[in-house]
């Protein structure tokens, strides 16, 4: 029996957890059922801290065939829109702050 293969798609961080975080991968039971994976994964992939990731889109290679969610078998996590390093930099006078452009 041969598995299907590795598909990108879309997850969103729906709730994170100490240990878990919960997202949604819409064209996998079109996202109804929330997949459990480890925090640290997501932090690591987006550079994010744990209080900022609910919503959080990210593509994931998933087998989207998979009956369960230890058979989508989730890797290659990366962040869809990723902060830029001058986002992160100290604003200039007259330029909008995170707190401005992201609320």
């Amino acid at each position: 029996m041969s598995h299907s293969p590795l598909i990108t798609t879309r997850a969103t961080v729906v709730r994170a957890g100490q240990r878990t975080t919960l997202v949604a991968l819409p064209a996998w039971c079109n996202g109804d059922v929330l997949v459990p994976v480890e925090t640290w994964i997501i932090m690591m992939a987006t550079g994010q801290t744990r209080g900022s990731l609910p919503g959080t889109e990210l593509d994931v290679r998933a087998r989207l065939t998979a009956r369960t969610e230890a058979g989508l078998a989730l890797q290659d996590w990366e962040p869809i829109n990723p902060l830029e390093p001058s986002v992160l930099a100290a604003p200039s006078a007259g330029t909008a702050t995170p707190s401005t452009v992201w609320n």
